[in-house]
C-alpha cells in the first residue's frame, strides 16, 4: 500500500464562538459507521463541551485550558501521536478547535508524518457572522477563520427572516471566505459527502505545507491575548431564580456563555421531595437558552459546571462565581 493511503484524514472544523462546532462533530458521528477519532480543543478551564459530544464508538481525545496556536501546541502534540499510533487506526480525524482559534493553525498539522489535510471546514452563525466580522474586538478573528475555509457551513439559516436574507449573507461570505464552497444548514446538519467530499479534498491540496509554520506565533493577537476565560464547578443544585438572572443579565464583555447545571426547585415548591431539574445553558451574542438536559441514571454524573469566555479585561476575576453564589 502507498504511504499516502496510510496517512489519516484530517478534517478541521472551525468557527467563532457559538457557531454550532460541536453539533456538527455530534452529526458526524451520529451520520457515519466509520471509526473517527476526535479532538476537542477547548478554550477555557475545562471543556464544558467534552460532556456534549455523543463519542459512540469513536476514539475521543479532549483537550482543555487553551488554543492550539496560543499555549498547548506540546499537548496537542501528544494528542496527535496518540492518535497516529493507535493498534487500529480510526478511518478519520476530526479536530473541534476552540471557537477563538485560528483553523490555519491547526491545519498545518495535516502536512505531518501520518497524516494528510482533507479539509477545513468553518461554521458561520448566519445571524450573527456579518455583525462579529464587524465587531471592534473580534473581527480580526471572525475573518481569519473564515479566510481558512474550504466549507463553509452558514449554519442557523431557519433563523433568518426571509430568503432574500439568505442570498445576501451568502454572497457576503463568499467574497469574505476567498470563494470557499458554502453550503445553508439548520442544526449543523449537511450530508457526510459534502464534508467529506473530493472536491474539499482538491482545494485543501492547494495549501502549502510552509503556509503556517507550527512553532510560530500567529501574526495577529491570540486568543489568549483577547480573551479571558471563568470557569465554575458546581458541587450543589443552583436556584432557578439565579441561573435565569445569571442568563438575562449577561454584560456586553461576554462572548459566550456554556454549562451543564442542576437547577434547585424553588423553595416554595409543594412537594418537597421535587427533584433538581438539569439544564444545558448557552448564551452567545443577545441569543440566551436554558434546554432541559436528560442524564443517564446508569452513567457516572456529567460535570455540573459553567463557563464564560470573556473580552479581556471587561469582568472582574470573580464575576461569574458571585453571580452563582447569589441567593435571590
Amino acid at each position: 500500500m502507498a504511504m499516502a493511503d496510510q496517512r489519516i484524514p484530517l478534517t478541521v472544523i472551525g468557527g467563532y464562538l457559538g457557531a454550532g462546532k460541536t453539533t456538527l462533530v455530534n452529526h458526524v458521528l451520529r451520520s457515519t459507521d466509520e471509526r473517527i477519532a476526535v479532538i476537542v480543543n477547548d478554550f477555557g478551564e475545562i471543556s464544558i463541551d467534552e460532556d456534549l459530544i455523543i463519542a459512540a464508538d469513536s476514539d475521543k481525545l479532549t483537550l482543555a485550558n487553551g488554543c492550539i496556536c496560543c499555549s498547548l501546541a506540546d499537548g496537542f502534540a501528544a494528542a496527535l501521536d496518540t492518535v497516529r499510533s493507535a493498534a487500529v487506526p480510526p478511518a478519520r480525524l476530526l479536530i473541534e478547535a476552540s471557537g477563538v482559534a485560528d483553523p490555519n493553525q491547526i491545519a498545518a498539522y495535516g502536512h505531518t508524518p501520518g497524516l494528510a489535510l482533507d479539509a477545513v471546514v468553518v461554521l458561520a452563525d448566519a445571524e450573527q457572522v456579518r455583525r462579529q466580522a464587524n465587531h471592534r474586538w473580534v473581527a480580526d478573528t471572525v475573518r481569519i477563520q473564515l479566510a481558512a475555509a474550504d466549507l463553509v457551513v452558514v449554519n442557523k439559516i431557519d433563523l433568518l427572516a426571509a430568503p432574500e436574507d439568505a442570498d445576501a449573507l451568502c454572497d457576503w461570505l463568499t467574497g469574505v471566505a476567498n470563494g470557499a464552497t458554502l453550503v445553508r444548514a439548520s442544526r449543523a446538519a449537511v450530508p457526510m459527502d459534502v464534508i467529506f467530499g473530493p472536491e474539499l479534498r482538491e482545494h485543501a491540496a492547494g495549501r502549502s505545507p510552509s503556509t503556517v509554520a507550527l512553532s510560530a506565533p500567529a501574526a495577529h493577537d491570540t486568543a489568549e491575548d483577547v480573551f479571558e476565560s471563568q470557569t465554575v464547578e458546581l458541587d450543589a443544585p443552583v436556584p432557578l431564580p439565579v441561573i435565569e438572572a445569571l442568563v438575562a443579565n449577561l454584560p456586553n464583555g461576554v462572548a459566550r456563555l456554556k454549562g451543564l447545571v442542576q437547577a434547585a426547585p424553588p423553595a416554595s415548591a409543594d412537594d418537597a421531595n421535587a427533584a433538581e431539574t438539569a439544564y444545558l445553558v448557552e448564551a452567545i451574542g443577545k441569543r440566551t437558552s436554558m434546554t432541559p438536559h436528560a442524564t443517564d441514571p446508569t452513567q457516572p454524573p456529567p460535570r455540573w459546571a459553567i463557563s464564560l469566555i470573556s473580552h479581556k479585561g471587561s469582568l472582574a476575576p470573580d464575576w461569574l462565581e458571585s453571580r452563582l453564589h447569589e441567593r435571590n
